[in-house]
């Protein structure tokens, strides 16, 4: 069972006075009967107050609402009441409960007014003429319509943003697996590199050995600890704004460096300009284009060296990685790499590009422009 909040809110605040409104309606009606006839209008003030209170509940209960209201405003026209002061909370009720239910529903909703009219005006031998009665039928039919299509465009609403939100989930998961794929492709490549020049020197160069080991050791934890980050971004709280903060930025490139240059690639690192603050979002992009570029080099040109250059231009950030071997391409063989580097730069709005220069170097570039760095 649904439950019903009891906290007020201003569309509360709008369906009551919705609802004072309508009940002053019908009070005004009783009190001119009164004066002009006489007639004891005491059943009537209890049917009017019934008829239209509801409508201070109708989006919180449709159902409930609807059916005491409608059940009240039948039972007034029965016993011989004018019509004149229902109409306001008539047109509510049936409006909302074509607007929060079904359509299936809301259409038996509207037959049974319709039909529950037709029969108490015959009850109580009223004399309503056939042009009113088609009015007030059109009427009707018109609200329902009316709520019947805020139904719809509600729906709609609720769909894109379920959508929207699905997407998000998508991006997001995206997002993690191209984290996975930098963190282990990375980590992969120090130690295949490392274990393979340790098995060569073991028995020659035991402490060359041991540096190798010592740097696989290295590559490991710093790579347990960045899947830890990762799954803790998993866990955290959405509004824990530091837990989703989990990946590396350029602050942490002198160490990707030294993994470098223990793997045998020795990286060279120009800076350009003034640096400045940057999004962590961003930092982290680079970061990973920066990765990703050096174990593409250790895993295709092996041996050779590399450049890393971040430029701090006047009108836009560029960070570029080369090989320093000419001729040597150090693309990935599946391209997930160069693709997950590609999606990265261009959720920055940034270029990508990737390949042999004129040079003969192969070189990746990405670059941002200031205004969306910014953003």
């Amino acid at each position: 069972m649904k439950r019903v909040s009891m906290r007020l809110t201003r569309d509360d605040a709008i369906d009551a006075g919705l609802a004072v409104l309508a009940l002053a309606l019908s009070f005004s009606v009783l009190i001119g009967l009164n004066q002009r006839s006489g007639i004891d209008t005491s059943l009537a003030w209890v049917l009017a107050g019934l008829h239209s209170l509801p409508v201070a509940m109708r989006r919180r209960v449709p159902r409930a609402s609807f059916a005491v209201s409608m059940t009240a405003g039948f039972i007034y026209l029965v016993v011989g009441l004018p019509m004149v002061g229902l109409g306001l909370a008539a047109l509510l009720m049936l409006y909302s409960l074509a607007a929060a239910t079904p359509r299936r529903e809301s259409i038996v909703g509207l037959v049974v007014v319709q039909l529950g009219l037709v029969g108490a005006l015959a009850i109580a031998d009223s004399g309503t003429q056939a042009d009113t009665m088609v009015g007030n039928a059109l009427v009707l039919l018109a609200m329902w319509v009316i709520g019947d299509s805020t139904r719809r465009r509600s729906q709609h609403v609720l769909a894109e943003q379920a959508s929207a939100a699905q997407r998000a989930v998508t991006d997001e998961r995206l997002r993690i697996a191209r984290e996975l794929h930098d963190i282990v492709a990375h980590t992969m490549s120090v130690v295949s590199v490392q274990a393979g020049m340790a098995r060569l020197v073991v028995d020659d160069d035991p402490e060359h050995a041991k540096r190798s080991l010592v740097t696989i050791e290295g590559a490991t934890r710093d790579a347990m600890e960045e899947m830890r980050r990762l799954l803790h971004v998993l866990r955290a709280d959405s509004n824990d704004a530091g837990a989703l903060d989990p990946t590396p930025g350029l602050a942490d490139l002198p160490t990707l460096v030294e993994q470098a240059n223990a793997g045998g690639t020795e990286v060279e690192v120009e800076v350009r300009g003034e640096p400045r603050p940057l999004p962590s979002g961003l930092e982290a992009a680079m970061y990973r284009v920066v990765q990703e570029s050096l174990t593409n080099v250790r895993k295709h040109a092996r041996g050779a060296g590399a450049r890393v250059s971040i430029d701090y231009g006047s009108d836009r950030l560029a960070v570029s990685v080369e090989n320093g071997v000419r001729g040597v391409s150090t693309s990935s063989e599946t391209g997930h790499g160069l693709e997950g580097m590609r999606e990265r730069v261009e959720l920055y709005r940034g270029e990508f590009v990737a390949g042999v220069n004129s040079n003969g170097v192969y070189r990746v570039v990405a670059t941002f422009p200031y205004q969306e760095v910014s953003a």
